[in-house]
């Protein structure tokens, strides 16, 4: 897997150099409030960071390195969702990048990493219904919401994009 570089982000591949530094992101309360998998101990979170490496190496997890700053600001990319293991947009950002275009930024090219270079026919993504910055985000990417589910007995709500649909809308970035 390969860096991918935005405006203001240099995506790296995941690796283990970058596991104490998304560990406190996941540890900042009003990041971990939405979180889907939800790591309360150090411990918890090094088998989600694992899972993270592990699918990283298949499907495609980056951490989000801040071009001007070269702070890790958080990690994007992909998970198999449930037992067909569709491929799922996952996006997380330290609350001090909050409301900066970052995610939108990560969301296109991973995004456009997900139908042009690995040729996938879909993508889905999980939101919490009360996560209103991550629903807006998903609907700016061509994102609608497929189905709502419960997850470790929360809800959740699926959101999906098919290779055509994202074509179309985003034309101007597959050239």
């Amino acid at each position: 897997m390969k860096r991918i570089e935005t405006r203001r982000l240099m995506l790296e591949p995941l690796s283990a150099e970058h596991a104490d530094a998304l560990y406190r992101i996941y540890s900042e309360p009003a990041v971990a409030r939405f979180l889907i998998t939800r790591a309360g101990s150090r411990v918890e979170f090094r088998e989600v960071f694992q899972r993270m490496l592990d699918t990283g190496r298949t499907l495609g997890m980056w951490a989000l390195v801040h071009k001007d700053q070269g702070d890790l600001v958080g990690r994007g990319g992909f998970f198999p969702f449930s037992e067909r293991a569709r491929p799922e947009f996952a996006i997380l950002l330290s609350q001090a990048w909050w409301g900066q275009g970052l995610a939108t930024e990560t969301g296109r090219v991973c995004l456009k990493y997900a139908f042009q270079t690995r040729r996938w026919s879909e993508v889905v993504a999980l939101v919490r219904p009360e996560n209103a910055g991550a629903i807006h985000l998903l609907i700016q990417l061509g994102m609608e919401a497929e189905q709502h589910i419960e997850i470790n007995s929360e809800p959740a709500t699926v959101y999906r994009l098919d290779r055509a649909d994202h074509e179309r809308r985003f034309a101007s970035e597959w050239s």
